[in-house]
C-alpha cells in the first residue's frame, strides 16, 4: 500500500514536471516568437487597431485558414494597383489605408518603380514582419544606408557590382545639408545614394537600355536628371556649346548623353578621373570614339602628341589657353565645386599636345558651330596662340 502511494506520488511529480517545463516552453517560445512584433507598429492591439490581446491572431488563425502562413483572406485583397506575390497581398490589407497609409501611393503603386526583387519574392526579400530589430522590420542592418548591406563587394547585389565601396559619384550630403539639395527632392536623407536613388520605393517609372530599373527619384531621360546639379555640363537642345556641339539631335551620330562617357558607379575602378567609363589618358577615351564608327573620324591632319618644348603658345594657362595635357583644368574646383582637385585633370597625361590642348568638352565658349574650341579661332586666334610665326 505504501509503494502504490509512492509510484502514485512519483508519477505526479513527474507530470508536474512535465507540464512545468512544456508550460514554460511554450510561454517562452511564444513570447520568443512574436516579441519582434508586440510593441511595434505590427502590434495592432498596442496600436488601438484591435481589442484582441492575442497579437498573432490579427494575421493568423488556426482553423479554416488559406496559405501555408495560416493566413484567413490570403491573396484575396483588392490593391491599389499592380499585381504581387501572396505575401505582398498579405502586407497590402493593413498598408492600404485601413491599419496604416504607409506604402499605400508608393511601395503599392504600379505606376511608379520598385527595388528589383528575387524570384518568388516580393516584400519578404528585405523586411520582416516578426522583426523590427534593424528598423524599418529590415533583414539587414543598416550602415550608412541599407544599400550598402547588400550592394557591397561581398554581397555583390546580385552580380550588380559592388556600388558603394569602390569610385562612385561624390556624396554631396557630406557638404550640402537636405535645403541645399532640395532640387532632386527631400526626403530627410539626401546623402549617399539617396542623394538620386529612391529609397526602394517610389522610383520614377524610368528605364535604360542598360538599367532596366534604375529606381532613380525621377526620369534621366537626355541626361535631365544630371542636368538639376551640372546644368553647365549637359548640351543644350539646340546649339549650344556642349558636347557634340555642332550637331543637331538628328545628326548622323547624333546628341550625347553623359551616360555616353561618364559612369556613376566604378566598380573596381580605381583609375577613372571624373567617372569616366575608360580612361582618357593622352586623350584615348577620344580617339576611341572618333574613328569613324563609334563617331566622326577626326583624323590627324593636325600634328598630335608633338612635345611642348618644340612649342610656346602665347596662352599656356591651364584653364584659359592651350595647354600641355599634363597641366589641363578644365574641371577646376573653385569654378565648378565638384572635384576636390584644383588641377591638373589628367596628372598622368604626357606633356604634348593632345585633343583638349585646343578643345574643351564642358563649358567651354566658341563662335556657334564651330568645335568646341578652348579659345576663338576668329581671326585665327587660336591658330595664331601657338604658331607665333605665321
Amino acid at each position: 500500500m505504501k509503494n502504490k502511494k509512492l509510484k502514485s506520488k512519483n508519477k505526479k511529480l513527474v507530470l508536474s514536471g512535465f507540464f512545468f517545463f512544456f508550460t514554460t516552453f511554450f510561454l517562452f517560445y511564444g513570447v520568443f516568437a512574436f516579441a519582434g512584433v508586440a510593441g511595434s507598429k505590427h502590434d495592432m492591439y498596442f496600436l488601438a487597431k484591435g481589442t484582441d490581446l492575442n497579437v498573432c491572431s490579427y494575421c493568423h488563425i488556426p482553423h479554416n485558414a488559406a496559405g501555408e502562413k495560416i493566413w484567413s483572406t490570403w491573396a484575396n485583397e483588392a490593391r491599389l494597383s499592380g499585381s504581387y506575390t501572396e505575401i505582398g497581398n498579405m502586407c497590402y490589407t493593413c498598408h492600404d489605408g485601413t491599419a496604416t497609409n504607409l506604402g499605400q501611393t508608393s511601395a503599392f503603386n504600379a505606376s511608379l518603380q520598385q527595388h528589383k526583387m528575387s524570384s518568388s519574392q516580393d516584400c519578404d526579400m528585405c523586411h520582416s514582419v516578426h522583426d523590427n530589430t534593424n528598423g524599418k522590420f529590415m533583414n539587414v542592418v543598416k550602415l550608412d544606408s541599407y544599400c550598402s548591406s547588400c550592394h557591397n563587394a561581398v554581397t555583390n547585389a546580385g552580380g550588380l557590382g559592388d556600388h558603394v565601396n569602390g569610385v562612385n559619384h561624390p556624396d554631396c550630403g557630406a557638404c550640402h545639408g537636405a535645403t541645399e539639395l532640395d532640387l532632386l527632392g527631400s526626403d530627410g536623407d539626401n546623402a549617399s545614394c539617396h542623394l538620386c536613388h529612391a529609397k526602394a520605393h517610389g522610383a520614377a517609372n524610368y528605364s535604360t537600355p542598360s538599367v532596366a530599373n534604375p529606381i532613380l527619384k525621377w526620369g534621366n531621360p537626355d541626361s535631365q536628371m544630371c542636368g538639376v546639379c551640372h546644368a553647365d555640363k549637359v548640351q543644350a537642345s539646340s546649339g549650344g556649346a556642349k558636347h557634340p556641339a555642332n550637331m543637331s539631335s538628328s545628326g548622323s551620330y547624333g546628341k550625347l548623353i553623359c551616360q555616353t562617357c561618364h559612369d556613376v558607379h566604378q566598380p573596381g575602378v580605381t583609375n577613372h578621373l571624373y567617372l569616366l567609363s575608360e580612361p582618357n589618358i593622352d586623350s584615348q577615351m577620344c580617339i576611341n570614339c572618333h574613328n569613324g564608327t563609334s563617331g566622326p573620324d577626326i583624323g590627324h591632319s593636325h600634328p598630335y602628341q608633338i612635345g611642348f618644348g618644340a612649342i610656346i603658345p602665347v596662352d599656356a594657362s591651364a584653364t584659359t589657353g592651350t595647354p600641355a595635357g599634363n597641366v589641363i583644368n578644365d574641371n577646376d574646383y573653385v569654378t565648378d565645386h565638384i572635384w576636390p582637385d584644383e588641377y591638373p585633370d589628367y596628372p598622368t597625361n604626357s606633356a604634348n599636345l593632345i585633343c583638349e590642348t585646343c578643345h574643351g568638352i564642358h563649358n567651354k565658349s566658341d563662335n556657334p558651330g564651330t568645335k568646341l574650341l578652348r579659345i576663338t579661332n576668329t581671326n585665327s586666334a587660336l591658330c595664331l596662340n601657338c604658331h607665333t610665326d605665321k
